[in-house]
């Protein structure tokens, strides 16, 4: 009798967690985040499914990854497949149209560049979730931590695979919605759809010499709303790391128009994001991530 409970509990679980949520009143927030899910889920997808396909076991063994690492890249790839689908099944089933994928360039030659590029992409998936969970209905946020959790078990195997830390940091850096879609930008070449949020002025970063970053924005771009140079002007590198409550706000030495350094602080690790801002540290982590920022963000993985 209760092996007969327990098989259909299983069976009822099961069903519920591979079936997306039926027909309900969406809040608007629900459908630009699931919109925002599916973009970077697309992403994903694509740059798994070119790995799976283009680089061989032979390949991966050769570079010194586990054995099994051909299967596990090809496993992510099917189950951000499977993970697409839900999304796409969720939107069209509350009668919203799910983002078509976008154009991609995958700037790998190797398989070691592969899982670096794999690491930086993945995190963004990661830290959306993690960042967006408070904007989803409670009906959705179960979901979203759940495809979160996934993303940090992918990230794992990625980062094991390049002979990391697969658990670089305590804890993991959330991400609004307007940072992961403009991080997201830096890998598209053209999409069939654009999403109703704001794209940033890009910020690059171009080498470090010890701790000194250095980097480049562009301060006459259209949307660039506080022109860099102005006589005055201060401005800082605003860099989001595992402590994301108390971000480390570094002055910018101007080296040129449209080019500065900063020096990074200590005990930075994993991966981290920083934005160019006018503030020194007056801003919530929500106002510098959606109004405060002038230029980025840009991702920097430092272990």
């Amino acid at each position: 009798m209760f092996s007969s409970i327990l098989l259909q509990l299983l069976l009822t679980v099961s069903y519920t967690a591979s079936s997306p949520i039926q027909r309900r009143a969406l809040s608007q927030n629900d459908i630009i985040g699931l919109q925002v899910a599916s973009y970077l889920e697309n992403l994903e997808l694509s740059l798994y499914t070119d790995g799976c396909e283009h680089i061989t076991d032979a390949q991966w063994l050769a570079a010194g990854s586990p054995s099994t690492f051909q299967n596990d890249v090809c496993t992510i790839a099917e189950q951000q497949q499977n993970q697409t689908g839900y999304i796409s099944s969720t939107l069209e089933d509350n009668g919203i149209s799910a983002p078509q994928a976008c154009n991609y360039a995958f700037s790998y030659d190797s398989p070691m560049t592969f899982v670096r590029l794999a690491n930086q992409i993945t995190s963004i998936g990661l830290g959306y979730y993690l960042g967006s969970l408070n904007d989803f209905s409670p009906a959705l946020q179960t979901v979203a931590a759940s495809l979160g959790s996934v993303e940090a078990r992918h990230d794992a195997i990625v980062r094991n695979g390049m002979g990391a830390s697969p658990f670089p940091t305590n804890l993991d850096v959330p991400l609004s919605s307007v940072w992961a879609y403009n991080l997201a930008q830096k890998y598209i070449t053209s999409c069939p759809q654009q999403l109703p949020i704001d794209l940033l002025p890009p910020l690059a970063f171009n080498g470090m010499s010890d701790r000194t970053l250095n980097f480049g924005w562009s301060p006459n771009a259209n949307n660039f709303s506080t022109p860099a140079g102005v006589t005055g002007q201060d401005l800082y590198l605003a860099i989001v790391h595992a402590n994301v409550s108390d971000p480390a706000y570094q002055k910018v030495q101007t080296t040129g128009q449209g080019r500065g350094t900063v020096e990074l602080p200590e005990g930075l690790n994993g991966v981290v994001y920083a934005a160019l801002t006018a503030s020194s540290g007056d801003l919530t982590y929500h106002e510098l991530t959606t109004t405060g920022t002038l230029a980025g963000p840009a991702q920097l993985v430092l272990s």
